[in-house]
């Protein structure tokens, strides 16, 4: 048995006319396939790494605890006299 007729392929050139639209246009258009399919990846909620989390985490706790002002009698009296300085440098 020849193995010609298994060949899916012709001997000849074939042309076409129209290959159809572009990639940009294809991406211009909101209703196309490749223009929903980007969109869609590019909105797609993106999952954080473990260290991510753990930093995030870490950020929430230390915001909790200072917000980023130190505590204590010693920094009460240094902002009351950085406070009396500006009344009075201001006055």
């Amino acid at each position: 048995m020849s193995r010609n007729k298994k060949r899916r392929h012709t001997s000849e050139w074939v042309e076409y006319d129209e290959a159809g639209p572009t990639r940009k246009e294809r991406n211009a258009d909101p209703e196309s396939y490749d223009s929903r399919r980007r969109k869609g990846l590019a909105e797609r909620k993106k999952v954080k790494s473990v260290f991510q989390k753990d930093q995030d985490a870490k950020a929430v706790k230390k915001g909790k605890q200072d917000n980023g002002h130190a505590r204590g009698p010693l920094a009460d009296k240094i902002r009351k006299l950085n406070a009396a300085k500006a009344t009075d440098t201001n006055s």
